[in-house]
């Protein structure tokens, strides 16, 4: 387990903190959120695989879990045997959102987003238990994104072939999809992410007439249900979204993540020309530096991220992608000590 600088906040909505003004995490993204600026930089990750490198204990699962845990700790990574054998032991839910809570104050991350749970509407409600001071996040998707190699063709068939009737099946799909937003939002979430990714490396997946017509106003739906409720919406995708960004900003969308630089995407490039009508989060790069780099190279990138998006406010510090395992710990740390030294406003 590695150590570092522990952030000083207490009660209320700012601190002073031998001389420092400290705002509460929950107060330091909202502000960014509203395109001001907090305090400093805030900071989160869309995942955090590791919590036992930095607070001492792990994620478990539970004998009957599905969805994405599974993917990851049992496709990927193939650690499900021991995981869930530690979860006989166990309430699943209620122990991964504690671990989730501690390993995100232990960062210095101003957002937790719910993940790795069996029942994601009660852990959002033990996450806003857990952690008041922090701005509490779901997950939402519905829309149609890449799809993987067994549904491609069905996929793309009913795209070109039948548009009328796949919009009707995409009607109903987020009509379903707010409902669980709705449910999530009364559990406690004030934001939620949705992570459907829309385009590769080289550019959009689909003809932009099918963003256009077929996936960008079931978007503006979600988004709409989620400001009905009082809740942010962040849109992630990873790729090169030059030719579609417009049409995915005008949604309504309240913040962008990652603006992926293994596609070309330029960080200061988007801040100029949108960094008035959206907040942006980014963009270490999670496929080269943070995985290959050293501390001082994730360092200078995050400074380089910092003085590239973070003036004028509505900028999250992140990755391009998520904390996952093949992370050094050492460099996830890295970034979170850079964030909080370098990070401060007046910027």
């Amino acid at each position: 387990m590695l150590g570092f600088e522990k952030e000083c906040y207490i009660g209320g909505k700012a601190v002073l903190c031998l001389g420092v003004l400290f705002m509460k995490p929950r107060e330091r993204a909202i502000r960014a959120l509203e395109l001001e600026e907090p305090d400093r930089v805030p900071m989160f990750e869309l995942e955090f695989q590791y919590p036992e490198e930095i607070v001492g204990e792990s994620y478990v699962l539970s004998e009957d879990q599905t969805g994405w845990a599974v993917t990851v700790f049992r496709d990927f990574l193939k650690m499900d045997g021991e995981m869930v054998k530690r979860g006989r032991a166990v309430d699943v839910t209620e122990h991964n959102s504690r671990v989730l809570v501690e390993t995100c104050r232990k960062m210095g991350y101003d957002i937790i987003r719910v993940g790795f749970v069996p029942d994601k509407i009660e852990s959002l409600r033990i996450l806003r238990r857990l952690a008041p001071d922090h701005l509490i996040a779901g997950s939402v998707g519905g829309t149609v994104g890449i799809p993987n190699g067994k549904k491609m063709a069905e996929l793309v068939y009913q795209i070109y072939r039948k548009p009328g009737e796949f919009k009707r099946r995409m009607e109903n799909r987020i009509r379903e999809e707010i409902e669980n937003l709705k449910r999530q939002a009364d559990a406690g979430a004030e934001l939620v992410f949705d992570c459907t990714d829309y385009c590769l490396k080289e550019g959009p997946f689909y003809s932009l007439w099918v963003y256009r017509e077929l996936i960008f106003p079931f978007l503006k739906m979600l988004v709409d249900a989620a400001h009905k409720k009082g809740v942010f919406f962040v849109k992630h995708t990873d790729g090169n979204i030059w030719p579609i960004i417009d049409d995915l900003i005008a949604t309504g969308i309240d913040a962008l993540h990652s603006i992926d630089p293994s596609a070309g995407m330029s960080l200061s490039e988007v801040k100029e020309k949108y960094g008035d009508k959206v907040a942006l989060c980014g963009n270490v790069d999670a496929a080269s530096t943070m995985v290959y780099g050293s501390p001082e190279q994730v360092a200078e990138e995050a400074r380089r991220c910092i003085r590239d998006a973070a003036a004028g406010g509505g900028y999250f510090l992140t990755t391009s992608n998520c904390i996952y395992r093949g992370i050094p710990p050492v460099n996830s740390i890295t970034l979170s000590k850079t964030g909080k030294k370098y990070g401060r406003y007046p910027y």
